[in-house]
């Protein structure tokens, strides 16, 4: 990993200078002690978070002269010796006095690295997040009345980047009748409802996989319904095996849905896109259910049914692993949101729920979702990223 060093120190006499040189290449290698770092002194590196390097006393000037080239927040990496604490303080007082955000970086050699480690990990977060390209195919859906998304907004706060793409481009693209077969899974057509069905659910497969790359999106969401009275088919296929590949692929043109998935894709996690059927407030649970979800969240297989509201096409049903998982929705707003862990207790196979439905018991309270809810859809994903989730979103 490259880190980026702003180093700065006071105007030091020559013998000075050399003992501070000394006493900054001994502590750069006790904070790096695997050499997983490079440090690139005064070098500004694309894509590489920085740290200003408080040397010694006497580094307010310099970086009074500096700062304002870079965006906050403003890591400052001190030593123990020189001055440097002090020098790191005032620095930080003038921070919060001018309502910037810093941090300082101080403590034993092991402390500060994992400091780093946490400060690397923020940074590749938030650059796989913002400057997102997300499309919007055909629109948010009739229903979904307060989930839509201040485009301009999403750009200023997040950095993202939204394209509208219009449904008959898609349907243009549906009617070439082609996908790329080289990665399908092998079992596909012997789970589906028949050949003919199959077909038709991959050609929007390779509809929105071409809109995809036409656009170089990150991810999108689509207005999935309108596709049953042209073709009596679905993507909730489409979506499972998208999702599989990487991208960000969401149901009914929910924008803000858009985001909680994007940012939990940028974590490293798919997410299942969802929504609450049921809540128990005394048992503080919710069932799940949708029809699709990343196929590679069924890691106990799935099967190929009809969509539940039309009995048309492919819903996908699949069948998770039992554990903890994270439970995101962000407003939209894009400041206020949802977000707990929980755990899978148990797959269910109701027949008047969408496809793919789980049980969950929340660790937080489940009332506020009902009290106070940011539209229709919750995000699920696998593992325990409550921490991280939170530190993410307050670096806005």
């Amino acid at each position: 990993m490259d880190i980026s060093l702003i180093s700065l120190r006071n105007a030091l006499s020559k013998e000075k200078a050399k003992e501070v040189d000394a006493t900054s290449a001994v502590f750069l290698s006790a904070i790096n002690p695997s050499g997983h770092y490079h440090f690139y002194r005064d070098e500004f590196r694309e894509n590489a978070p920085f740290l200003f390097f408080i040397e010694s006393g006497g580094s307010e000037a310099p970086f009074i002269k500096i700062y304002q080239n870079y965006p906050a927040p403003y890591y400052l990496l001190t030593k123990g010796d020189s001055n440097s604490l002090a020098s790191a303080l005032e620095i930080l007082s003038f921070l919060h006095q001018s309502g910037l955000e810093g941090k300082i970086l101080y403590g034993s050699p092991k402390e500060i690295e994992a400091e780093i480690a946490q400060i690397s990990w923020l940074y590749d977060a938030r650059r796989k997040f913002s400057n997102a390209k997300l499309g919007v195919i055909g629109k948010p859906s009739n229903w979904l009345i307060a989930s839509s998304v201040d485009y301009a907004l999403a750009e200023n706060r997040f950095g993202l980047h939204f394209v509208d793409i219009s449904m008959d481009e898609l349907k243009a693209e549906i009617d070439k009748r082609s996908y790329p077969k080289e990665h399908l899974p092998k079992d596909l057509e012997g789970k589906a409802p028949s050949k003919e069905v199959l077909e038709g659910a991959l050609w929007i497969y390779g509809a929105l996989k071409r809109l995809v790359e036409k656009y170089q999106l990150q991810g999108f969401t689509i207005r999935c319904f309108d596709l049953l009275g042209i073709y009596k088919n679905t993507s909730c296929l489409a979506l499972a095996l998208l999702n599989s590949e990487g991208v960000s692929a969401g149901c009914e043109g929910d924008e803000a849905s858009l985001i909680s998935m994007h940012l939990l894709r940028s974590l490293g996690e798919p997410a299942f896109q969802c929504n609450p059927s049921s809540v128990s407030i005394k048992d503080n649970t919710m069932v799940l259910a949708h029809c699709t979800l990343p196929l590679m969240m069924a890691k106990n297989g799935y099967s190929l049914l009809t969509h539940y509201e039309s009995d048309l096409g492919i819903g996908v049903r699949g069948v998770f692993v039992p554990g903890k998982v994270t439970i995101l929705k962000i407003a939209n707003n894009l400041v206020d949101f949802h977000l707990s862990s929980g755990e899978i207790v148990e797959n269910l196979t109701e027949g008047c729920l969408c496809r793919s439905q789980i049980r969950v018991h929340f660790d937080n309270p489940v009332a506020p979702y009902l009290d106070n809810p940011y539209g229709n859809h919750l995000l699920l994903a696998y593992g325990n990223h409550v921490e991280q989730i939170s530190q993410l979103l307050s670096s806005y």
